[in-house]
């Protein structure tokens, strides 16, 4: 077995690494939890049948932009559970719970989960905007 120097080595050779996006002049690498969280918001950015090869990737979260916000925060929170317990098997999700601003069509996603390597908890906010297609803020 590996000898482990350090908590960061072992974060980083538990949930791997990844180049820091978006890309801007040359490449960085971030690895740990940065790019746990990384790839958690590009897989509630990317829209189902938008990769080539993976059809079903994604989530169906943009389905709801011209949704009342009321049904938006509801079944974006449904979207947003399923696709991350489908496509993140690093975590197990414990909840996800919408905040509504209704006089900016502003609702944030609060997404508490688990690491499952380090049963480590944390949470995201993750913006999304009802009414335009720019819905990430």
């Amino acid at each position: 077995m590996a000898k482990i120097n350090s908590v960061q080595s072992s974060l980083a050779s538990r949930l791997g690494s990844d180049a820091r996006f978006p890309i801007a002049g040359n490449f960085q690498t971030i690895s740990g939890q940065d790019v746990l969280l990384q790839d958690m918001q590009m897989l509630l950015l990317t829209i189902p049948g938008e990769r080539p090869m993976r059809p079903g990737y994604g989530c169906h979260l943009r389905d709801q932009i011209w949704e009342n916000m009321q049904d938006a925060a509801a079944d974006g929170a449904s979207a947003i559970r399923d696709a991350l317990n489908l496509f993140e098997p690093r975590i197990t999700v414990l909840s996800v719970a919408p905040t509504i601003f209704e006089n900016t069509g502003l609702i944030t996603f609060n997404i508490g989960f688990v690491i499952k390597t380090t049963d480590t908890a944390l949470n995201l906010v993750f913006p999304f905007r009802v009414g335009t297609q720019l819905s990430f803020s």
